[in-house]
């Protein structure tokens, strides 16, 4: 008995009872911030928590730079964020009222709904400031001229102030406005302010800041853009007259005309700026040729030689300013105008002979000495008894081709009268020049 005994000990010595293990402490709601609500009343104090289990209750201690707390609150509400796996808002249900702004330490305490609570010294800030906006913003005339070149602008410089939200207005407060450069100014008494600013460039807005002021510590910047402000320029006029419509390749033209602008007193002529011509394709791709400023009474002529034909175009440009662009206060102008240039063409040789049935054997070449050939390239065969006028064209050779020495020809004709037969390659008016060849009689 003894020795069961003994063994039954052993045994109970060696069993391992399962027990509960103790539960793991749950981790309890995250405080991730703790700021003013900057858009409208920075009384609000805005809580951002993140809380797998649900948020029960927030509270918040609002203290002085010595850490006493001066004001507390449990009214919170939920402001933004629906799933409890993102960072909820939760904020004040009134505005705190404090007696003097400044910038207020806060101490935040967070239960979840299991009733685990986060306390957080600390752990941000009330910006117990004024919220200013930019109010009532004008600027007249909108639109810049030729004769003012300015623009006012007036505005005025409001404040909300924290937890009550009562609108004052915020004097002696420096005010910058940009459009092409800085320009400072200061609001009055009432909060207003007035700039006159200068326009340079169009379709820009002007830029309107009030900064940080060190005289308003506890007033946050604010800024305002205004509509976009636009120059009309006066508007001018260029005329064009060619010395000709149609010239031959390396011949000159000369272009001429006036420019004038709409002035308070009418059109007259304009002594500023220049002209410039212009060569101009039918997709409106246009190479410089050659300028001129113009003269006193707004005259202007240029020469140039166009290599083809061409739209050539006067286009009237506005003097430059000092940085070297074009003033924007004149209009530009232009006047086209469409010439031909005439490329060259010749007939190098050319044969006319009888064949043993009676037809007419006629041969020869079309030469294209400048930098252009023509699509088609037509040769008319013509006949004349006297060979001194009365040319009749008697048959044609529709399209001349490339043969290695020229664009090469030939026709075989029925026609039995004695007499004189040239060829003619009869050109296009808009582009090539009409050729002729040698006359040869045939019996």
């Amino acid at each position: 008995m003894r020795s069961v005994r003994l063994i039954m000990a052993a045994l109970a010595a060696l069993t391992v009872f399962a027990v509960p293990a103790a539960a793991q402490a749950a981790a309890g709601p995250q405080i991730q911030y703790a700021t003013s609500e900057f858009e409208g009343n920075t009384g609000v104090l805005l809580v951002g928590i993140r809380s797998a289990d649900g948020v029960s209750a927030v509270h918040a201690d609002v203290k002085d730079n010595t850490g006493e707390i001066i004001a507390s609150t449990n009214s919170f509400w939920r402001y933004r964020g629906e799933s409890e796996d993102e960072t909820q808002v939760w904020a004040t249900q009134e505005p705190f009222i404090l007696p003097q702004m400044g910038y207020y330490p806060v101490d935040v305490e967070v239960t979840d709904t299991n009733g685990v609570t986060t306390r957080v010294t600390n752990a941000g800030s009330l910006a117990y400031v004024v919220v200013t906006y930019i109010d009532s913003v004008t600027v007249k005339p909108a639109t810049a001229t030729y004769d003012r070149r300015s623009v006012t602008v007036t505005g005025v410089l409001k404040g909300r102030q924290p937890g009550s939200m009562e609108i004052r207005r915020v004097a002696n407060a420096p005010i910058s406005l940009l459009r092409d450069d800085w320009q400072e100014v200061t609001t009055g008494a009432d909060g207003t302010f007035t700039a006159t600013v200068p326009i340079v460039d169009s379709d820009r807005r002007i830029f309107i800041n009030y900064p940080y002021d060190p005289a308003q510590p506890y007033h946050l910047s604010s800024s305002y853009d205004t509509p976009i402000i636009t120059i009309k320029p006066r508007a001018t006029r260029v005329t064009a007259t060619v010395s000709a419509k149609k010239l031959k390749a390396g011949e000159s033209v000369t272009v001429s005309g006036t420019a004038t602008w709409n002035t308070p007193d009418g059109w007259a002529p304009v002594a500023i700026g220049r002209v410039n011509l212009l060569s101009c394709d039918a997709q409106d791709s246009c190479t410089y040729l050659d300028g001129v400023p113009v003269a006193a009474d707004g005259t202007y002529s240029l020469t140039a030689t166009p290599y083809a034909s061409t739209t050539l175009r006067a286009l009237y440009v506005a003097p430059n300013r000092p940085d070297g662009f074009p003033d924007p206060y004149v209009a530009r102008s232009q006047r086209d105008v469409a010439i031909a240039v005439l490329q060259p063409s010749s007939i190098s040789d050319f044969t006319a002979s009888r064949e043993a049935n009676g037809a007419v054997y006629l041969y020869g070449h079309v030469q294209f000495p400048g930098n252009m050939t023509p699509a088609d390239i037509p040769v008319e065969f013509q006949f004349s008894e006297t060979g001194t006028g009365d040319w009749l064209t008697i048959g044609d050779d529709d399209q001349s081709y490339w043969d290695g020495t020229g664009y090469e020809f030939e026709g075989r004709l029925t026609e039995g009268r004695s007499g004189w037969w040239r060829a003619r390659y009869p050109g296009d008016p808009a582009n090539f020049q009409a050729a002729v060849s040698k006359k040869i009689f045939v019996q």
